[in-house]
């Protein structure tokens, strides 16, 4: 099935809190899978940022791992999805907000940091290029993106065949847009971010919870960094507004 031929998944079938349910299990393979997730991104942020934005934020969990001395607004599509992280992670810092697809309503430059998190592999190409260009626009002088997605340059298609077929939900109908690390790269560079670049990460460590949690980290502090190259199972892609 093309893009353009694809049906409209319906992401309300999911349950609101899934993903942060799977996080905080703290045990096995999928809970780790995004516990390192998180902290690759984490540890790509500004170490001085103030105002972060976090598009596509779901139930809130990536916000929930963050301090309270910055202020971060989440925002999502998906009502059910942002009254969950309200009522989860809503603090005097933390806030979530229900936003339609199109131009956010933030002021231009309101933000140091803008993060998107396995979300564009879910949008067809225009709303993309569209989402990037209000990202671009919304970030301050010197602000920084950060965007992961699946590395279908990788191993990637054959471990997303497995999730499909062993957890609860799929992926086959959700991922509409397919990247390696050059069609990342030029998305970031027509959008108008400078000092782009497009990396890869996470590896067989997230399996090695299976066996031990603290294993698991190890590994990825080994790994990781030989990945990035283009063997990771995801991508890293980030850019600076000038």
């Amino acid at each position: 099935m093309s893009q353009q031929e694809q049906a409209t998944y319906d992401y309300g079938s999911i349950d609101s809190g899934y993903y942060d349910h799977v996080f905080h299990r703290s045990a096995g393979i999928q809970s780790k899978w995004h516990h390192a997730k998180f902290k690759h991104v984490r540890a790509h942020m500004p170490a001085n940022y103030t105002r972060h934005l976090d598009i596509g934020c779901g139930p809130g969990t990536f916000i929930g791992t963050l301090g309270a001395d910055a202020r971060s607004i989440g925002v999502d599509l998906a009502d059910a999805q942002i009254q969950y992280a309200l009522r989860e992670y809503g603090t005097d810092t933390h806030d979530f907000q229900c936003m339609p697809a199109g131009n956010f309503h933030f002021d231009d430059e309101a933000f140091d940091v803008v993060t998107i998190i396995e979300v564009i592999e879910h949008l067809k190409t225009d709303v993309i290029e569209s989402l990037l260009l209000e990202a671009h626009r919304i970030l301050s002088p010197g602000g920084k993106i950060l965007i992961t997605t699946p590395n279908y340059g990788s191993l990637w298609p054959l471990l997303e065949k497995i999730v499909n077929a062993r957890s609860e939900v799929s992926y086959e109908d959700q991922h509409i847009t397919f990247f390696k690390r050059k069609r990342l790269l030029d998305l970031l560079k027509r959008s108008g971010f400078i000092q782009s670049s497009a990396t890869t990460f996470q590896g067989s460590a997230p399996f090695f919870a299976a066996l031990s949690w603290k294993l698991a980290d190890v590994f990825q502090q080994v790994e990781n960094p030989l990945l990035s190259g283009g063997m990771g199972f995801l991508l890293l892609g980030e850019g600076f507004k000038a």
